[in-house]
């Protein structure tokens, strides 16, 4: 019987020395490999968290809005220039409370040669709401676009008098949820390059059209932010 007590003897100490080992190595990974990612799946972290583009020159925004500026292989001027500091003030966007109703901004009548309908503010640029709703008191009727965005067609449009760029962005501000801009949600900040715009009419008027994509119904806020001026248009979107 004293073979299989040998073999015994040897399976436990062949268990002992390999928790030993485990032991050494588990306190002194190197760091490179107490590092390495895990194989748990992040597509909804990504997903979730993935940020829209948001230019930092024209030739970027151009490629994005395409109804609003076209900047051709090669062409220098505009096209080739930065976005001005001027406009890339912090973004300061009322807050409420779920429970508190949304400030929106007063709607009013705009009658162009262009166009035409109910517009929000009375800045130097203003959006034009093309959906059902009390538009008059801020209010868009917002239609299912996919599976993370509810949108409504919105028209920008600049006065004659202001002929430099235009920076627009936008938040929800009665809890967490983004804005996206363009003719789908493809673009974080709206912007208008400063001069003619593809759309621009006899009578002056720049426009910028699209859409405004929401990720849910809510309180929103736009900042608005010129070479010389800034300010704040609210809304609210509301499901049909």
């Amino acid at each position: 019987m004293e073979p299989p007590t040998v073999r015994s003897g040897r399976q436990q100490m062949a268990f002992l020395l390999s928790a030993l080992i485990l032991v050494f190595l588990c306190a002194c990974t190197p760091e490179s490999l107490a590092n390495r990612p895990t194989s748990r799946p992040t597509a909804t972290v990504v997903s979730t968290a993935f940020p829209l583009p948001t230019p930092t020159d024209y030739r970027q925004a151009c490629r994005l809005e395409g109804s609003v500026c076209s900047c051709p292989p090669g062409e220098q001027g505009t096209c080739s220039e930065a976005l001005p500091k001027t406009l890339l003030r912090p973004l300061r966007l009322p807050s409420v409370q779920s429970t508190e109703p949304c400030p929106t901004t007063a709607g009013h009548q705009v009658d162009t040669q262009g166009f035409g309908g109910i517009a929000l503010g009375t800045g130097q640029v203003q959006p034009l709401i093309a959906a059902e709703g009390d538009r008059l008191h801020g209010v868009a009727h917002v239609d299912w676009e996919s599976d993370a965005w509810y949108y409504f067609k919105t028209l920008w449009f600049v006065l004659p008098s202001y002929a430099g760029p235009v920076l627009v962005r936008g938040a929800r501000i009665d809890g967490p949820g983004r804005v996206a801009f363009g003719e789908g949600p493809v673009i974080g900040h709206l912007i208008i390059p400063p001069g003619p715009t593809i759309n621009e009419y006899p009578d002056g008027y720049r426009t910028a059209p699209g859409g405004t994509y929401v990720q849910s119904p809510g309180c929103y806020a736009w900042q608005i932010d010129g070479v010389d001026f800034s300010y704040q248009i609210v809304f609210t979107a509301v499901r049909e």
